[in-house]
């Protein structure tokens, strides 16, 4: 887990803190308490569920990108075999049509 990672947590976890005092200490009668911090779960839900699927969309980006790489590196180590292969071949049957 890197620094930035932590530190939204302890954000996120300091603002729930911060929330959750603040509502009980509110004068408010606990009907509405209640219905205050259903509402404020749901949202921090939904923001917590739209901050994860588009981590995933990033995610699925740079395996993406990852992949490309990865198959073009390939295909040049596959070229590059192709042409030491074929060198060999040639040397080879030289040294064979000279013996």
């Amino acid at each position: 887990m890197n620094k930035d990672q932590k530190f939204l947590i302890g954000a996120v976890a300091a603002l729930l803190t911060g929330i959750s005092i603040g509502l009980l200490v509110a004068p408010k009668s606990g009907k509405e308490s209640r219905k205050l911090i259903k509402h404020k779960a749901t949202d921090l839900g939904d923001t917590a569920k739209d901050k994860y699927e588009k981590s995933l969309e990033e995610l699925s980006i740079l395996a993406d990108k990852l992949k490309e790489g990865f198959l073009k590196n390939v295909s040049t180590v596959k070229d590059k075999a192709g042409s030491v292969a074929e060198t060999v071949n040639d040397k080879v049957r030289s040294v064979v049509n000279n013996a």
